[in-house]
């Protein structure tokens, strides 16, 4: 009890981006009282538990719960100014996901996790044709011809990744992947900057680290020069999934924006993105490269490009789906499951995508009895 309380204090804590120092002066409680239980040096009390509770907007019950650490590796693709904090508030979100995911993986039986590795001992073994490769062989794997992409999350879903989209709260980091506990990858997608064309290359991005990165020894605390490299060949995969090489440059009619911004909407992709993948192509070189990055900052089209809100967002279904299903066939109470797994209710509401105040309007309706089944009874499908 100790070490999952500890945790969901912690988790929870740090997904509201506060300081113990803050949680302290809110609760009333002392911070060394904190810092204790944190470390699992104190038993959390229920007068503990409830002041904590009433200042992390939570309840004793999630504090309380909560499952151990989950030791894996996280991907950020996030801007310099990212800070801390807010790197941690997102990680411990990814811990609560992981956290749902085990749960629900218990008793139901998700889609097969079907993403294939290339097996790197080292992130410099990887070279640009191992990138390419790689990503014709995720689109072959998953039966995804070599045209555009209908819905790169669709297809995630449905082949065993966990993918959430919602705010973040912040705009230095635009999405994250986990290595998850249960084998079973989590990808996070920051809603609160972008637009469709942005939020699918960035779940191609994190594709990409589950293909290249996953397994690599070490690669939990590679140093920041090599995270760069990391960080580059996620977008090189993303590049390569989304633009297959043969028919993205076949569809081309010319190499100039304006051919770009006629490509968008068939590929899904947005003009830097395109610009990029035709310079990592060889369609393009240094100086034309160039010169298309600076037409596109002097057309102000770095933050907001042509067509941006023609496009739907592609949404995650699989978690909604599956807890709708669970407490449809009687498995699971909502609140319960976000009891043991120490996640706030509104944090539960932005991973599993529902909207706020779905939970207690008993949108996803209550388990006439709380009973696990055999898996083999019930099959997400």
């Amino acid at each position: 009890m100790a070490d999952r309380a500890r945790n969901s204090v912690r988790r929870v804590r740090e997904a509201r981006m506060m300081t113990a120092k803050r949680l302290s002066v809110e609760s009333g409680v002392s911070q060394s009282t904190i810092s204790k239980v944190e470390r699992g040096g104190a038993a959390l009390t229920e007068e503990v538990a409830g002041k904590l509770a009433k200042a992390l907007s939570t309840t004793p019950e999630v504090l309380m719960g909560g499952t151990g650490h989950v030791g894996t590796t996280v991907f950020f693709r996030s801007m310099s100014a990212a800070t801390k904090s807010a790197r941690s508030a997102q990680d411990a979100r990814s811990e609560m996901v992981d956290s749902i995911v085990a749960e629900l993986d218990s008793i139901l039986d998700f889609p097969s996790f079907d993403v294939p590795t290339i097996g790197a001992g080292s992130v410099d073994e990887i070279s640009g044709a191992d990138i390419e490769r790689a990503a014709s062989d995720l689109r072959a794997a998953w039966g995804l011809g070599d045209g555009p992409v209908a819905n790169l999350v669709a297809s995630a879903e449905a082949h065993g990744v966990v993918v959430c989209m919602f705010p973040f709260g912040v705009e230095t980091l635009d999405a994250l992947s986990r290595m998850g506990s249960t084998s079973r990858p989590v990808a996070m997608v920051n809603t609160e900057l972008g637009n469709a064309f942005r939020w699918r290359f960035d779940v191609a991005h994190e594709l990409g680290h589950m293909v290249l990165h996953r397994g690599i020894p070490g690669i939990e605390s590679i140093p920041s020069d090599v995270r760069k490299v990391v960080e580059s060949q996620g977008h090189r995969f993303a590049g390569a999934l989304l633009l297959p090489e043969g028919p993205f440059r076949d569809s081309l009619v010319g190499l100039s924006l304006e051919d770009f911004k006629m490509a968008k909407l068939t590929w899904g992709v947005s003009i830097q993105a395109m610009v990029r993948r035709a310079y990592d192509l060889g369609l393009l070189d240094e100086s034309q490269y160039t010169s298309r990055q600076v037409a596109i900052s002097r057309k102000r089209w770095r933050k907001s490009e042509p067509y941006d809100g023609e496009r739907m967002p592609e949404a995650p279904t699989l978690l909604r789906t599956c807890v709708s299903l669970a407490v449809r066939e009687g498995l699971l109470d909502v609140k319960a499951l976000m009891a043991r797994c120490g996640v706030p209710e509104d944090v539960f509401e932005d991973v599993v995508g529902v909207p706020r105040g779905f939970v207690s309007s008993g949108g996803f309706g209550a388990a006439s009895k709380v009973e696990v089944r055999p898996k083999g009874d019930l099959r997400f499908v």
